[in-house]
């Protein structure tokens, strides 16, 4: 089976956001790129679900 995921541009944070990102993850014992796919999944989610509340007929 093919692999579904693909790359997004590079996205481009400022030093002070990229440590917090590392040691975040480090603390979590997982990769940035997980904690950041975990985060926007996470955000995606809730925007999605409070829209779905707002008009149920979507």
């Amino acid at each position: 089976m093919a692999d579904d995921r693909t790359t997004l541009p590079a996205v481009r944070v400022d030093t002070a956001f990229k440590q917090r990102l590392s040691a975040y993850a480090q603390s979590q014992e997982r990769d940035v790129s997980w904690v950041i796919r975990k985060a926007i999944k996470e955000y995606l989610d809730r925007r999605e679900e409070r829209s779905i509340e707002q008009d149920p007929d979507r």
